[in-house]
């Protein structure tokens, strides 16, 4: 389930929608948009989601799950010339 919350610029009323999917709410959310409501912003338990959000520390390497850190910003994709 998605939630999408907005506020209504002339009254100061903030509101919600639950929604079933992702797209539903992203199109909620841009309609919203669309119709001059402000604060407006999407959130979700979404059961699709992969592992735990985030990561708090690294620690010999790893994840709290485990899985090994190796990202650095020299190895990414796009990394920019070095002149």
């Amino acid at each position: 389930m998605f939630r999408v919350y907005y506020t209504d610029p002339l009254s100061g009323d903030a509101h919600g929608n639950d929604l079933e999917s992702l797209t539903e709410a992203l199109r909620y959310a841009e309609g919203f948009r669309k119709l001059g409501m402000i604060f407006v912003t999407m959130v979700s338990e979404n059961p699709e989601s992969v592992g735990k959000s985030g990561v708090d520390s690294i620690e010999d390497g790893l994840c709290p799950d485990g899985i090994a850190y190796d990202w650095n910003k020299n190895s990414r994709i796009g990394a920019t010339k070095k002149r």
